[in-house]
């Protein structure tokens, strides 16, 4: 599903206006679908509370047209109109009869709220940055506690459009109604839990002006419907490729199990595995169906790269860095490691991560490596910096593709597309989750070759299969939702 970064939203509006259609009309068609929606609830009582801005402009005019409908309504001015748009449909809806309270009158603008059915928020959009002043605020706070239905135009105000930060005390939706694509910030948390359910109004907006615009995309089945891998009747193992999994240590005996699961379940045909003893014996007495070769020692070394060639020759893409420890020498076989088969797509977490910390350039030297940082993983790759735009100018600088793990994991790839992935639920948040993607991202590129898309499927995968598994999800494990992807290849099917 195609989405849009807030200053795409207004490049798109400028250029449709540029083509003729009048900025009062998209107005009028944005406000008629809010308005649809309110209507459905059947309600009678309505409050309106209204920036200054042309989101103020949509609140105005979907006062104006709940006024004509009959419904009882009242906008509450919380700030005086500024733009042209919004100063036209303020003096439209005044000048039927429609009556406005000033903000600054505290005690009047409470029992109004305290007596309606339903608020609508149109007071700051997807431009919103920075705090909430603390009058509007105050009225959040207010209507938040109220026992009322509440709904946003455009998006929460106080909820940043761009990557879902949040200001304090921001209006909390149970319906958001957005104009023409929804928007990044609808889909990253925090902000994606103050939107409710979203409803995407169309009208008025050429999707192919959007389309040529707007880049960034949400995951949905009908993406993900596209990307799995065909499985011809007359298949063999080697049809669907083979991963090999070279992490583990001493003490991380387990996480090179769950990725070279990962990569089973996704549907590739042969899996190998490259760890010292202890993980090796884990796979074998866990996993029979994979091939596991064990390392000189407790921990990978430098030395390890000299058996692999041999084993490369059978491999087409490479899990790195599960359990495979910090210690000096493993580091240096692992960036040894990412620079010695160009010609292999490389998945690299967890371990692998902190080996790369130390030295950035072999990402920008190879276009066939994917990272999956957390949050944590990544600011010690970025200074510190986790935010959406430095996330995106990471990927750019340093030319590669990652996947910045979360309640929505971002995927961004070289040139700055981002696809957000909003599957997946509390039970993902346990040891071994970021392994099991590590290797599923891997079993699909072994099938398709590309690790892009790759990585679109299996953030899906793994956040649908927690969903469908039978287990809840404080008891759920990355091995058991590893069991549920069976369930999410039947669901597309049947889809």
């Amino acid at each position: 599903m195609r989405v849009a970064f807030p200053d795409q939203m207004r490049k798109i509006d400028k250029t449709i206006i540029e083509h003729g259609v009048p900025s009062l009309l998209l107005m009028e068609e944005a406000a008629r679908s809010v308005f649809e929606e309110i209507r459905s609830f059947n309600l009678s009582n309505a409050v309106v509370l209204c920036g200054g801005g042309n989101n103020g402009g949509d609140g105005y005019t979907v006062a104006r047209l709940l006024l004509c409908a009959g419904v009882h309504v009242k906008v509450v001015q919380c700030y005086v109109p500024s733009t042209v748009d919004c100063k036209a449909n303020a003096t439209l809806y005044s000048s039927l009869g429609g009556q406005i309270i000033i903000i600054g009158e505290k005690t009047d603008v409470e029992e109004l709220l305290s007596k309606a059915d339903i608020v609508i928020d149109a007071v700051f959009g997807t431009g919103f940055h920075g705090e909430l002043e603390p009058g509007v605020a105050q009225i959040f706070d207010f209507v938040n506690r109220l026992d009322v239905i509440r709904l946003a135009v455009d998006i929460p105000s106080g909820v940043s459009g761009f990557d879902g930060s949040i200001s304090k005390s921001c209006f909390r939706a149970h319906k958001t109604v957005t104009f023409g694509l929804a928007k990044t910030g609808h889909f990253l948390y925090p902000g994606r839990e103050f939107c409710g359910d979203m409803v995407v109004g169309s009208a008025g907006f050429p999707k192919n002006v959007m389309d040529s615009i707007a880049e960034p995309e949400v995951i949905d089945d009908e993406m993900v419907s596209k990307l799995i891998p065909e499985r011809a009747p007359n298949s063999y193992k080697g049809t669907f490729g083979s991963v090999l999994v070279v992490g583990g240590s001493n003490i991380y005996t387990g996480a090179p199990y769950l990725s070279a699961l990962g990569a089973f379940r996704s549907g590739c045909g042969m899996v190998y595995t490259y760890t010292p003893k202890g993980s090796a014996t884990v796979i074998r007495n866990n996993l029979p169906e994979a091939i596991a070769y064990e390392s000189r020692g407790d921990f990978l070394i430098p030395r390890d790269i000299e058996v692999l060639p041999k084993i490369m020759e059978k491999i087409d893409s490479i899990v790195v860095g599960p359990g495979a420890g910090r210690e000096k020498e493993s580091i240096e076989f692992i960036l040894k490691l990412l620079q010695s088969f160009p010609d292999k797509n490389f998945v690299v977490d967890a371990d692998g991560l902190y080996a790369l910390s130390n030295d950035l350039s072999v990402l920008a030297r190879s276009e066939r490596i994917i990272i999956t940082p957390h949050i944590g993983e990544f600011a010690r790759m970025n200074e510190g910096k986790t935010d959406l735009k430095s996330f995106i100018q990471f990927c750019v600088g340093n030319r590669t593709t990652a996947i910045l793990k979360g309640a929505s994991s971002v995927l961004c790839d070289d040139k700055g597309k981002i696809t957000i992935n909003t599957t997946g639920n509390t039970g993902l948040a346990k040891a071994g989750s970021g392994d099991l993607l590590s290797g599923t991202i891997a079993g699909f590129a072994s099938q398709t070759g590309e690790l892009t898309k790759s990585a679109i499927l299996a953030m899906y995968f793994m956040g649908r299969a927690a969903e469908l598994s039978i287990v809840s999800e404080p008891c759920n494990s990355a091995s058991q939702i590893a069991e549920s992807y069976s369930l999410v290849f039947k669901e597309l099917e049947q889809k």
